[in-house]
């Protein structure tokens, strides 16, 4: 069955445009760093509202300013509104956030108006791509269904002499049930770009505006005041940093942006580190040596997630002193191995001590493996540590850009 799915080209994180607006919706700054070619009829200098600057020529009468204007009486009672909105006028879809931004309370009685922050980010090309996912995903389905049909009907020459028709339906079944669990799989990354990027360039942008506002309004008030003490704001800030940083690592976990941008061998470094920089007590050895080049995307990813899990799954639970992973390629063939000197457990029993899900973690890692072509093993037993190991076959020939 030929591939269904290619990854389209692009910029992995949806463009955004953050707004500090006033009482009268007017645009008084714009920050357009994550923008690229988007909402260039929106300007600081042009002195109109949001809706007449992104809505060129409109009466108002549309579902933007329906929307926008119900969200703006809706803030009076809340810090915050988000909604989605399928802009029919620009053909696009929309993720909007809008919220109060910070006022110094001392100020408060000098301050004529309320200043707001407007984040819009356009999700179509994500969510365009999440629905077409779904509908390909119930195309293999119904294909899978129509197979296990054919395969019943034909029960009786499942067991004829030569076996061949039997072979060809279930080498047809596994093929095209190891296809839905690729699809699926892709489906599962591409929404995980999706929520990191909102993290990353939505909220933790977001957090980082407020904080350098909040620093920017200490800065003047020390200036204004300097008998006041300050010193209360320190902790606040270096909260709102830490958030910032919290928001960026839970990014990086979703999908870390240097698996797409550096490869395997890069990512897979970084996760080490990561790991070791969390978990101090233990002795951290990571040793990779892979041809990238004859590595697929989709694999790559599946050995990422595998060594997260197994990571995560010992700093959890395997009260481990040393862990040691290698990557590596042999002739034609990419082996991971991730082992620990932890208490391990009875594999035969299929203890869930290990993850702590009734072995959801060790299935989830199986399933990743099996459906991109690997084979999965495991050895453990009671207080002698725990193996993970993945394997994959080269395919030399096969057309990396469909993975």
């Amino acid at each position: 069955m030929a591939e269904l799915i290619s990854e389209a080209p692009g910029p992995r994180w949806a463009p955004q445009i953050i707004l500090l607006i006033d009482d009268e919706t007017h645009v008084l700054n714009v920050n357009r760093s994550l923008a690229g070619n988007s909402f260039e009829t929106i300007s600081e200098s042009a002195q109109r509202p949001v809706h007449d600057q992104l809505h060129l020529h409109c009466d108002g009468k549309c579902l933007f300013n329906k929307m926008w204007t119900r969200a703006w009486d809706g803030l009076k009672s809340k810090d915050s509104i988000e909604w989605e909105l399928d802009d029919s006028k620009l053909n696009r879809l929309f993720r909007l956030n809008l919220a109060k931004a910070p006022e110094p309370r001392s100020f408060e009685h000098e301050r004529r108006q309320r200043h707001k922050l407007l984040t819009i980010t356009d999700i179509t090309k994500f969510r365009r791509e999440h629905e077409s996912l779904i509908e390909q995903q119930q195309a293999l389905i119904r294909l899978l269904i129509a197979q296990r049909l054919e395969a019943g009907e034909a029960g009786e020459q499942l067991f004829d002499e030569s076996g061949d028709t039997g072979n060809r339906l279930m080498a047809g079944y596994v093929k095209t049930e190891r296809s839905l669990s690729r699809q699926l799989i892709m489906a599962q990354e591409i929404e995980r770009k999706r929520v990191a990027s909102e993290l990353h360039d939505g909220i933790a942008q977001t957090i980082g505006v407020v904080k350098y506002r909040i620093e920017d309004s200490v800065a003047t008030l020390g200036q204004r005041y300097p008998d006041i003490d300050l010193s209360i704001f320190d902790g606040t800030i270096e909260e709102m940093k830490n958030l910032v940083d919290e928001v960026r690592r839970i990014s990086n976990n979703l999908s870390p942006s240097m698996l797409e941008d550096f490869g395997i061998h890069v990512a897979l470094n970084w996760l080490c580190n990561e790991f070791k920089a969390q978990n101090r007590n233990l002795s951290m050895d990571c040793a990779i040596a892979i041809d990238e080049a004859e590595t697929s995307e989709f694999i790559k990813v599946a050995i990422y997630r595998v060594a997260q899990e197994a990571l995560n799954n010992i700093a959890k639970h395997a009260s481990a002193t040393q862990v040691r992973a290698v990557l590596n390629s042999v002739k034609d063939r990419v082996e991971l191995r991730i082992s620990d000197d932890g208490i391990g457990f009875d594999a035969k029993k299929k203890s869930p001590g290990y993850d702590g899900k009734k072995g959801l973690g060790l299935r989830s890692m199986r399933e990743r493996v099996e459906a991109t072509g690997g084979e999965f093993g495991l050895t453990s037993a009671s207080g002698k540590g725990t193996e993970i190991r993945a394997k994959w076959a080269v395919d030399k020939s096969e057309d990396r850009s469909k993975h």
